[in-house]
């Protein structure tokens, strides 16, 4: 290639004036996981990723049914991006369906967190550009399908979609339950409800009511009686189902992440959050019939917390062998890594220049793989080495020197997920801003203590987040704080009936936090919403996206502080009272301010919805004997046909 065939200097560094190319956060985010776009040196750590797909193809030829690898590496060396590179690669080319975990609720409850975290990770699109629940249903109906009639068309799941799509309501329930009934016939199932609900992802109209029945939530019960379903399926035997089916048809991944964060300790057993999810493992290890587990930790975790749990435990967290360890990068893989940084960077901005590395030299690369650093530190420091403003668009946060905004505003940016819809997670963002304020006098009342230890009888309540103490004008205050985001009648309900009750947990006021676009029944009203606000002096507090994205925010910079951050407590204490004002934090923030205010004992009057009369439609007669179910599978045959 001829000089001429180059950019010029000029053109380059002009490019690199205006945009930073490391100027992107080092770190794969959990929303990373699941997005599109994924840039990645295969290479790098490849020993790693090479073992788990070598693994898959072992579990695929019969070799052995089920494995599970412990990844061990310290910060910023690429834990998450080799879940990453295995989630990618598997949608690219098949060979399992994946599950990822890395936001774990009440760690107390991890197996009901566990069936949310399930079927949430199979709500996303999977290798055919569907959910991968409509993949594990297409897989179901065919093969109900092909028992009642051995030379039936195989469908796939678009044409199963473009079906249900076309079809009446009443023609798409009348399918369900015709598959229903059918599946059992090709393999054994304990719960027919959730056979039916799987069915029920393959229509536009329901999938989403279906995964939230699968997650284990509680569905309004107009909507449970529409898809002929419970209101609530929520046990540790739902998941065990659910993945026996799955092993019937594919290999599963699960792949558990960040497991390292500092102060995640059970209250009840004292376990940390690394010790519980290696039990809930064991469990998932020995009963799933077809996959393999993944966890990535830092070593610590596995040599002081994972290893010494009693049953051998370890063994089931790493069956194949020994933890695989991450690499430390050195001058090749550097090379390798600002190239293809660069490479995508150039090509984006049509310039070619006359070194792939360029404007760093190898010299400058060697001397820098010297010291063994992490891919996240050599991202660093070309981020800081490039010698390049960024642009005026990326300005502001160009001038921003803190590590704890830095950190806020990446968390603000990420991809939350379905988190209105998470109790607990909610309310421990709440919780943390309250935490925030302790010695501070916010709506005249001054914050002396907030906690988590809500207790009756002994036992923690799960309805009851947490209390805020304190003074108000001398006189003692204790608010109990309930987020419930529930659907359903029953779990609002129980945490209405515990707000109502001042005396079992020695409060002073309730408060129900709630999106106001959750309608409330009539009969909840006037059962308990009514006694609540008008009769005690409680307050319902609407929950609104843009005051609580804040919270949730800066508690998960609080999580990840030691490992994703390096900030201490101290820092991000400093930085909500110093930045409060302009990031809606702290004693800014309308929420907090809200639950600590005076009660208005005001009931707004959209916030309550007479309930809807169920109707279930009966769409098909009791089919009693093995040949009138062939009969309903040869019509269901012929209908898609």
């Amino acid at each position: 290639m001829t000089n001429s065939s180059f950019s010029s200097i000029e053109d380059l560094n002009a490019a690199l004036l205006s945009q930073n190319p490391f100027a992107k956060p080092p770190s794969v985010r959990a929303d990373g996981i699941w997005g599109k776009e994924f840039f990645d040196v295969e290479t790098i750590n490849s020993h790693a990723s090479d073992a788990v797909f070598q693994a898959l193809a072992q579990i695929r030829a019969g070799q052995y049914p089920t494995t599970s690898i412990a990844i061990t590496a310290q910060n910023a060396t690429g834990k998450t991006h080799i879940i990453s590179r295995i989630r990618h690669r598997l949608q690219e080319h098949g060979g399992g369906l994946f599950v990822y975990a890395n936001k774990y609720g009440n760690i107390s409850q991890i197996k009901q967190g566990f069936q949310r975290i399930l079927a949430e990770s199979l709500g996303n699109i999977g290798r055919e550009g569907v959910r991968q629940w409509q993949e594990l249903a297409t897989a179901m109906a065919n093969h109900a399908l092909k028992i009642a009639q051995s030379k039936a068309k195989v469908f796939s799941t678009q044409q199963f979609l473009e079906k249900f799509k076309a079809g009446t309501p009443k023609q798409v329930n009348k399918w369900v339950k015709d598959l229903t009934r059918a599946f059992p016939q090709a393999k054994r199932v304990n719960d027919p409800d959730i056979v039916k609900a799987i069915f029920w992802t393959l229509s536009e109209e329901q999938s989403l009511y279906a995964i939230k029945w699968l997650e284990g939530q509680e569905l309004a019960q107009y909507k449970a009686n529409e898809l002929e379903l419970p209101s609530q399926c929520q046990s540790f035997e739902a998941v065990l189902q659910i993945l026996d089916l799955i092993s019937e048809y594919n290999e599963l991944v699960i792949c558990f992440d960040e497991l390292d964060t500092p102060d995640a300790y059970d209250d009840v057993s004292g376990l940390h959050l690394s010790q519980i999810v290696a039990g809930l493992i064991k469990d998932l290890f020995q009963n799933l019939n077809r996959g393999l587990i993944l966890s990535v930790m830092m070593p610590a975790q596995w040599s002081n917390r994972v290893k010494q749990l009693p049953g051998g435990v370890f063994n089931k967290v790493s069956a194949h062998g020994k933890p695989i360890d991450l690499k430390y990068m050195d001058a090749e893989s550097i090379v390798k890594l600002v190239t293809f940084c660069l490479d995508e960077y150039y090509e984006r901005k049509n310039l070619i220049p006359p070194e792939p590395i360029y404007p760093f030299s190898h010299i400058q690369l060697s001397e820098l793989g010297k010291g063994k650093p992490t891919v996240g530190e050599v991202l660093k420091w070309c981020k800081d080495n490039c010698k390049a403003p960024i642009s005026n668009v990326e300005k502001k946060d160009a001038d921003i020197s803190d590590p704890v905004e830095i950190a806020f505003i990446q968390e603000l940016e990420a991809d939350m997920g379905n988190y209105l819809d998470d109790n607990f997670l909610l309310a421990d963002a709440i919780l943390f801003g309250f935490q925030s304020l302790i010695g501070q006098t916010v709506e005249r009342v001054t914050v002396q203590e907030a906690t988590d230890k809500v207790t009756q009888r002994g036992r923690k309540d799960d309805y009851i987040h947490f209390k805020v103490i304190g003074k108000d004008n001398g006189n003692n205050v204790s608010i109990g704080v309930a987020v419930l985001q529930y659907a359903g009648g029953r779990g609002l309900g129980a945490g209405l009936r515990r707000l109502n009750d001042y005396a079992a947990f020695n409060l002073t006021r309730g408060c129900l936090v709630r999106s106001q676009s959750k309608k409330i029944t009539s009969y909840l009203e006037q059962q308990y919403l009514i006694p609540l606000i008008k009769q005690q002096g409680g307050e319902y507090v609407p929950l609104k996206e843009n005051e609580i994205k804040p919270l949730l925010a800066i508690r998960a910079v609080h999580q990840k502080r030691e490992v994703d951050y390096a900030v201490s407590e101290e820092e991000i204490f400093n930085f909500i009272a110093k930045k409060g004002a302009d990031k809606m934090l702290g004693a800014s923030n309308p929420l907090l301010k809200e639950i600590l205010s005076d009660p208005s004992y005001q009931i707004p009057t959209d916030l309550i919805e007479e309930e809807p009369v169920a109707v279930a439609e009966s769409i098909m007669d009791d089919i009693s004997n093995s040949e009138e179910l062939d009969k309903s599978c040869e019509n269901l045959l012929s209908e898609f046909n």
